[in-house]
This record gives structure tokens, C-alpha cells and sequence, in this order.
């Protein structure tokens, strides 16, 4: 009687370890899909609606924007993909194939730029070190319209680093 006592016990403490490890990976699996929930919100709506305002301000007539693409779970984590959007609504391919490179740079300024404004900063500034050296004099005005709207509309102290005395003075009295 006392191997099946033993015998008892150890079962019920099997038991109770395999229920441990159902509801360990349901909790698991809940916050994954509550992650992957989130995380696909944040990127393929907001996110990218700042992105795609942005981008469109300091390149308009690039035909393709960049995007976040929809968000992919996996055993290991969340596969955050990169695309582009024509206006028709029809995906291109990765920003690296679909924009030319002053653009592929204005596509990660305007991220930098668009991940700033989707919180709340604990300093308001935002610090560039010469971020139009690969634009031309177009881009350049409406890097200096965006500027300006963030500092006045936005209330965001905004620093700029230059080469160029000529483009620090542009920037200055934008």
C-alpha cells in the first residue's frame, strides 16, 4: 500500500504540472496574440498614417510610399515587414527596390520624424545632423515647411546641423 500511496502522490503531482503547463501556455499564447493584436494596429494604422503624411509632405510626387506591412507572428516573435503603397492602393515592393535613393533617405527621415510625433516625447526636440544633404533645393523647402510646422504647431524645439552656411541661413529663416 505504500508504493501505491507513493504511487498516488507522484501522479497527482503530475497532474498538477501538466495543468500548470496548459494554463502557463495559454497565458503564452493570449499575450502573443494580444501583442500581435496591438502591434498590428500601431504599425499598419497609425503608424503608418503619420508615416505616409509625412513622406508625402517632404516628397510629393513620389509615387510610391513607404509602409509597414502587416505584421507576421511567428514562434520566435512579430516579422515586421517593409512595402510600398501606390496610390491606387496596389502594394509595391520594399521602399530599397521601389524609391530612389534621395527618397529611400527621406523614407527613414520621415519614420524618425513620424515615430516622434506617435508619442508623447519627454523632451520635446527633435535633432537633426544634416538631414537634406541628399535632397535637392524642392525637398529642401519642404523639409524647412515641415520644420516649421512642427515648431509652431507641434511646440517642438527643432536643431539642425549643416555643412553649408548658405543652407544654415535658408534653415534659419524658415
Amino acid at each position: 500500500t505504500t508504493a501505491a500511496q507513493e504511487q498516488r502522490r507522484w501522479k497527482s503531482r503530475m497532474d498538477e504540472a501538466m495543468r500548470r503547463r496548459d494554463v502557463a501556455k495559454a497565458v503564452r499564447s493570449a499575450a502573443s496574440e494580444a501583442r500581435s493584436t496591438i502591434v498590428q494596429r500601431v504599425f499598419t494604422e497609425s503608424l503608418n498614417e503619420v508615416w505616409r503624411d509625412v513622406f508625402t509632405r517632404l516628397a510629393p510626387r513620389e509615387p510610391f510610399v513607404p509602409a509597414f506591412g502587416i505584421p507576421t507572428s511567428t514562434k520566435a516573435g512579430l516579422e515586421i515587414t517593409l512595402e510600398t503603397i501606390h496610390p491606387s492602393g496596389d502594394t509595391g515592393g520594399s521602399p530599397q527596390m521601389m524609391l530612389s535613393a534621395g527618397n529611400l533617405n527621406t523614407a527613414a527621415l520621415s519614420l524618425f520624424i513620424s515615430l516622434h510625433l506617435a508619442v508623447e516625447p519627454l523632451v520635446p526636440c527633435l535633432v537633426f545632423d544634416d538631414p537634406v544633404q541628399s535632397m535637392d533645393e524642392v525637398h529642401i523647402a519642404q523639409f524647412a515647411a515641415l520644420m516649421r510646422l512642427l515648431s509652431k504647431h507641434h511646440g517642438r524645439q527643432v536643431v539642425i546641423a549643416v555643412h553649408e552656411r548658405a543652407l544654415f541661413d535658408y534653415l534659419s529663416l524658415e
